[in-house]
């Protein structure tokens, strides 16, 4: 056996449990032969300080690290001289979930075949939707691609690509999202995507503070990789072979015919692996990935005895006024160290004295909406009662006029109402002008 062998054959006995040097240590004792078993504590210290996560790497990794290991030449020249060598672990590959998350009820999936059948697929197709290499999105014909891209303007400027699933991987998406990834909690500080949670509900927490400060995350969906999604469905205990397919699922990569079609400066985002933005899975998946953010920012705020909410990509802090020298420098920082990025040009710092907003909501004394908004609907709709202008007669532009009515009514019913009350004597002149 060579020593390439030799590691592999370790390699894929430690990586089939849980990452721990205790559970290391008892894999190589059971692995290495008797008379080397004071070896088992150095690698067992070895590979965790090698590698230092929460669960176990590839056997490959583990495979390469291990010949570097201090023993292993003891190891190798025992073998050779005794003819004597570690046995492959034939067990059946078993969870490996972390403490956390040994409380949640997720389908014990253990191989591919497993996935599977869970996802009422065979091998094949289960091989082709998760498309692990991308090879179907490189594919030039947009039939063979599993997403259809959308390009939008940012409001700041830039471009945005909208990666919308087509019919099949979407409802594959559906089912991990609500047989997996909903089972996972949410941060307390979490209001986007989050059921029983909105965006009024984020703006109440920062009614009628002395500021408000604001932070948005640049590129929210695209900057969190395949890498992130992997080590979550590591840490619900799924081995590597499944976890692939999970993320294959969940994740993509921009095919080069579409980054063709961006501006220069904004293809960086979407070249790696990425969280899709128009994938159902999509947003939850980036709320749990970033809890730790949630968690330090939310720590953060209780030391400054501030307020914190995020939704999506929107941060958002309130409190006295002395919070914003500790916002603006501490912030930048946590947000780098977990992994993101800031949009600088959208920091806003909103005193008493002028407007604050939140997730769109006037927050000043009372939830409000903003006097702008307000005037610009309520115009519209006196124009559509005007004669000739038939846009009222349009079913689906009365619903988009009554779907923004509804959202005044949430935040200020007084107003909405009124608008309501506009709405419906302009209709009534819409149709008494049409059967003149």
């Amino acid at each position: 056996m060579t020593p390439k062998r030799l590691a592999k054959t370790l390699a894929y006995s430690l990586t089939r449990g849980h990452w721990t040097r205790p559970a290391l240590e008892h894999a190589l004792r059971q692995r290495l032969p008797r008379t080397l078993d004071r070896l088992a504590p150095d690698f067992a210290v070895f590979l965790t300080d090698h590698f230092s996560q929460f669960y176990a790497p590839t056997a490959g990794d583990v495979g390469r690290a291990l010949k570097d290991a201090p023993g292993f030449d003891v190891l190798l020249k025992y073998c050779l001289c005794h003819e004597v060598w570690p046995e492959l672990d034939q067990r059946p590959p078993e969870m490996a979930t972390l403490p956390f998350f040994e409380s949640l009820e997720v389908p014990q999936l253990v191989t591919p075949g497993d996935l599977a059948d869970w996802l009422c697929l065979d091998l094949q197709r289960l091989d082709y939707f998760a498309d692990r290499q991308s090879r179907f999105e490189a594919h030039g014909d947009a039939a063979v691609n599993h997403y259809r891209y959308i390009l939008r303007k940012k409001a700041g400027g830039g471009m945005r690509i909208i990666e919308a699933p087509k019919q099949i991987l979407k409802s594959l998406q559906r089912a991990i999202l609500r047989g997996i990834v909903e089972r996972i909690p949410d941060h307390g500080s979490a209001y986007g995507f989050v059921p029983g949670r909105n965006c009024l509900d984020a703006a109440q927490q920062h009614v009628g503070e002395p500021v408000v400060v604001r932070f948005d995350l640049q590129d929210f969906f695209p900057s969190i990789h395949a890498g992130r999604v992997l080590g979550l469905f590591r840490s619900l205990g799924y081995p590597q072979a499944v976890a692939s397919y999970l993320i294959g699922f969940c994740v993509t990569r921009t095919p080069a015919w579409v980054l063709e079609r961006l501006p220069v400066t904004d293809r960086a985002a979407y070249r790696e692996t990425h969280l899709p933005q128009g994938s159902p899975v999509s947003p939850a998946l980036a709320n749990k990935l970033a809890f730790a953010l949630d968690r330090r920012l939310s720590a953060l705020a209780r030391r400054s005895e501030a307020t914190y909410t995020r939704y999506a990509d929107d941060l958002t802090f309130s409190g006295e006024r002395r919070i914003t020298k500790i916002l603006l420098q501490a912030v930048p920082e946590i947000v780098r160290e977990e992994g993101f990025r800031l949009n600088h040009e959208k920091t806003r710092v909103m005193r008493a004295t002028s407007r604050q907003t939140v997730t769109g909501v006037v927050v000043n004394d009372r939830m409000n909406v903003s006097r702008p908004a307000f005037d610009r609907l309520k115009a519209i709709i006196h124009a559509c009662g005007k004669p000739g202008d038939a846009r009222l007669h349009d079913a689906s532009f009365r619903a988009q006029l009554l779907g923004q009515i509804g959202w005044i009514e949430q935040v200020n019913p007084h107003r909405g109402h009124k608008l309501r009350c506009l709405l419906e004597a302009a209709y009534e002149r819409s149709q008494k002008n049409a059967a003149r």
